[in-house]
């Protein structure tokens, strides 16, 4: 039988304590020195990670150092133009556009055929105003004899008043618009200088018209080409010198490139201004004044027009067949054709001098003598027009002149008629016609040709 008492377990052998001590306190206890950790924060499981790591950096790095050297390389052998379309840093500024505008043209003549068009204009280019032919777009397409462009719309009221003098009833003004609106783009700040001519562009049937307003009416405006891409226009004198300026012909714009202006100083003292303007070889141009605006049209070659001019062709007189029997003979006979032509037209601008003098002394008194009513007045004029008449009628005319001789003539025989005191008509718009007859015989517009 079990006692009531618990009783003791009994513990056989010898019995131990249990400790538990992490690293440091076991380190204190041995009298250990305490021991650094390497890569603390390396895992096992980063190796992988780090690789990758370390390989990027070292590609990035081969990189940078062959793109150093390409560059380097770049900088000293690749040609100039070629490292400047690279970098925009070393790009040129851009320059502006051109100012463009609505052009005001006076419609003489709409027929169906280019010779008549071509007539037209030729009679009326003879008597001085700017004329030149277009085929209409659409599908009837029809020929048009025009005169202009102006660049404002009083200009072309008075040239379609004058044409209508001349006998062009049914001249009608003509609004293009083509380049009113044209895309000008983001454009730099501009030097707009009072002493620089105000510089337009406008469009007109198959042409552009560059339009320099000076300051003041040019009493001198000269013209050049010196190469087939260039034209140089000097005008003046102006009071101040201008300034330095570019442009750039809108987007579309095939007639033109650039427009660049400078001052020039002349003896005296007397300031001009030059206008270099750069153009396709094809171009041809055409510079005219209109009071203070000076014009430049630029044009489109005729069709079949090209850019040398044909070969003269050799002709023999039906007296110099038997002579002319070798080629170097045959040669030698145009030779002297155009020596003894130039010589006509050489005699020929000595004598018709003098009646051109006589002509501007006496011209100024033609519309006051008109309106005077006084047959004295009618008659004393009239003898000096038939003395020029008679002087006109007696010069030797060479081939080249006798258009510009014949409108002379004419215009003579005008003033005559509205002299005679039996005219019936209007001796004031007589006298204004002959006037512009005059202009057109004495004065034809400056035209530069390509080379």
């Amino acid at each position: 039988m079990l006692s009531s008492r618990a009783q003791k377990p009994e513990v056989s052998g010898q019995q131990y304590a249990v400790v538990l001590v992490n690293e440091d306190q076991l380190s204190q206890l041995m009298k250990r020195p305490a021991m650094r950790q390497v890569n603390s924060r390396f895992l096992a499981q980063d190796a992988y990670s780090r690789y990758e790591k370390l390989k990027q950096r070292t590609t990035a790095a081969v990189i940078l150092l062959l793109v150093l050297v390409a560059g380097g390389l770049a900088w000293v052998f690749v040609p100039e133009p070629a490292m400047a379309s690279m970098f925009d840093w070393s790009k040129p500024a851009a320059i502006p556009a051109l100012y463009t505008g609505a052009s005001f043209s006076v419609t003489i003549a709409s027929v169906d055929r280019a010779d008549g068009a071509n007539v037209a204009a030729s009679r009326v280019r003879a008597l001085g105003l700017p004329a030149f032919t277009r085929r209409s777009p659409g599908k009837d397409q029809v020929y048009q004899a025009m005169v202009g462009p102006f660049a404002s719309l009083d200009e072309a009221e008075k040239a379609q008043r004058n044409l209508g003098s001349l006998g062009f009833r049914a001249a009608r003004i003509f609004v293009d618009e083509s380049l009113r609106t044209a895309p000008r783009g983001e454009q730099p700040i501009v030097d707009t200088s009072a002493a620089n001519p105000g510089i337009l562009l406008l469009g007109a049937p198959d042409r552009v018209s560059l339009v320099f307003e000076m300051q003041s009416e040019p009493r001198q405006v000269s013209s050049s080409r010196p190469d087939g891409t260039t034209v140089q226009i000097e005008a003046g004198p102006m009071s101040t010198p201008a300034q330095p300026q570019q442009w750039s012909a809108p987007e579309g714009v095939h007639l033109l490139h650039t427009v660049s202006i400078e001052s020039l100083s002349a003896q005296g003292g007397l300031n001009y201004v030059r206008a270099r303007l750069a153009l396709p070889e094809f171009a041809k141009a055409n510079v005219r004044t209109e009071g203070r605006r000076v014009y430049v049209d630029l044009a489109w070659p005729l069709d079949g027009e090209n850019a040398r001019a044909p070969k003269p062709m050799t002709v023999i007189q039906e007296g110099d067949r038997g002579a002319a029997s070798t080629p170097n003979q045959a040669a030698s006979v145009p030779a002297k054709q155009s020596t003894a032509a130039q010589a006509v037209e050489e005699r020929y601008r000595q004598a018709i001098e003098p009646i051109h003098q006589r002509i501007r002394e006496v011209r100024p008194f033609l519309l006051s003598a008109a309106q005077s009513g006084s047959t004295d007045v009618y008659a004393a004029l009239d003898q000096t027009f038939a003395a020029l008449e008679a002087s006109l009628t007696g010069i030797n005319v060479p081939p080249s002149e006798a258009g510009q001789h014949q409108l002379l003539l004419s215009a003579t025989r005008a003033v005559r008629q509205g002299l005679d005191p039996a005219f019936a008509g209007d001796r004031l718009a007589n006298a204004q016609k002959a006037l512009v007859m005059f202009d057109g015989a004495m004065a034809a517009p400056v035209v530069i040709a390509a080379p």
